[in-house]
């Protein structure tokens, strides 16, 4: 845990970052064999509250997190890797068994993976090799999303234009990723991971693939405008889902927030449009009115909803 606190804050190089996650690697992987697989996973989105959501979860007694980081990224961009090389990121059988009995419950094993939800690979490869685990997938206002993403690439240096010039190339730079990576299950696409502002934010068939490999009762969709705005009542949802007891006395700062200014009334209107489609396709699975659209009602948003046709069952949490 402090190992995590030291690398993980603001203002250390990245080489000093990731030579302390790298050392750590090859300590923790000789003793791959006695380590244990996640049992549960945060697939995304990306700039929707995974890492808040993460850094929330591994404050409980029974959660454990794997070394030095939130995401191991062996399902998307790691994939190259044998499984023993994802296993070495997690605890040991021994320390799992420790916690289980002090807190006298089955703990969780977490990993969060934001690119998860959008890489078109992940879902099945998820299902192969941890076909019981339960996935938590954060969606938050597609627009919104897209701003915040975008400024998160500029800030990393991965990101020379300016939001409207991004948002008019992302076609061009988008174009054939997606099936290159259906096709390569080893492919890894730059353009795909990193500008990806309006695609990321088609939340509708995303989801869809994740209710095709895993039953209703693993899958949990939490809203971040939900986590931002009553975390509390949004976090206790979260537990019980991990079978866990929630805990009794909790803050729940806002982790990665970024300032970023408001697009033209033009381009805002173009988003909108972007994401009409998908959010609509979206609302028919979750059968209930998306909260970053009008009409949503507290009442609607803390149902439990089962989509007729997949039978699969998405719980929302959402503002008291």
């Amino acid at each position: 845990m402090i190992g995590r606190r030291v690398l993980g804050q603001r203002g250390l190089p990245a080489p000093v970052i990731q030579g302390g996650k790298s050392a750590a690697r090859a300590w923790y992987r000789p003793t791959a064999g006695r380590r244990v697989f996640p049992n549960a996973l945060i697939v995304g989105a990306q700039r929707a509250g995974t890492t808040s959501l993460f850094r929330y979860l591994v404050r409980h007694p029974a959660v454990m997190g794997p070394h030095l980081t939130k995401g191991v990224h062996y399902f998307d961009t790691g994939f190259d890797h044998n499984p023993d090389w994802y296993r070495s990121h997690f605890p040991t059988q021994a320390a799992v068994q420790r916690i289980g009995d002090q807190q006298g419950v089955a703990p969780i094993v977490l990993e969060g993976s934001p690119y998860y939800l959008f890489h078109p690979g992940v879902p099945a490869r998820i299902a192969g090799s941890l076909p019981n685990t339960k996935i938590m997938i954060v969606l938050r206002d597609p627009a919104a999303r897209a701003r915040s993403h975008h400024k998160h690439e500029q800030e990393r240096g991965f990101e020379s234009l300016d939001f409207a010039a991004a948002l008019a190339a992302e076609p061009e730079r988008l174009a054939g990723s997606e099936l290159a990576l259906r096709r390569d299950p080893l492919a890894v696409d730059f353009e795909h991971q990193h500008h990806s502002y309006v695609a990321r934010g088609r939340y509708g068939s995303q989801v869809e693939r994740y209710l095709r490999y895993f039953p209703s009762e693993q899958v949990l969709i939490v809203w971040s405008e939900a986590l931002s705005s009553a975390p509390d009542q949004t976090m206790r949802a979260v537990f019980e889902f991990l079978d866990l007891p929630p805990l009794e006395s909790a803050e729940y700062p806002r982790f990665n927030a970024r300032k970023y200014e408001e697009p033209t009334d033009e381009v805002s209107r173009w988003l909108a449009d972007q994401f009409a489609d998908s959010d609509d396709h979206l609302e028919e699975l979750v059968s209930m009115r998306l909260p970053w659209r009008r009409g949503a009602t507290t009442d609607d948003l803390t149902q439990t909803h089962r989509h007729p046709d997949t039978q699969s069952l998405v719980t929302a949490t959402a503002q008291s």
